[in-house]
């Protein structure tokens, strides 16, 4: 049975960071959550504007599936991450097969 779970990612980069190592770890964060995507696990991710932050959802098997997607982000030791699980609302008309 799918999981959802909203999960807020915060990222905090050094400032000193190098430029390349900053741009490699940034494209292999890029291959790494596109693959997550095209995979249906990570099914929607938006950027919080004005911040180095996203909101995302994730649609998984198991917490441990979530678990081992977060912790396998190239970014994942300069993130805040704040994980909320999620449930159908009785008021979604989407959920209602009468709408």
């Amino acid at each position: 049975m799918t999981q959802l779970y909203a999960v807020r990612m915060d990222v905090a980069l050094p400032p000193d960071m190098d430029p390349a190592a900053r741009a490699d770890l940034l494209a292999r964060e890029k291959a790494y959550s596109q693959d997550w995507q095209r995979s249906g696990h990570w099914p929607h991710i938006w950027r919080c504007v004005g911040q180095y932050a996203n909101l995302s959802i994730f649609a998984v098997d198991s917490n441990e599936q979530l678990h081992e997607i977060l912790w396998g982000l190239p970014l994942f030791p300069y993130m805040s991450i704040t994980v909320t699980p999620l449930s159908a609302h009785p008021s979604d008309i989407a959920q209602d097969p009468a709408q």
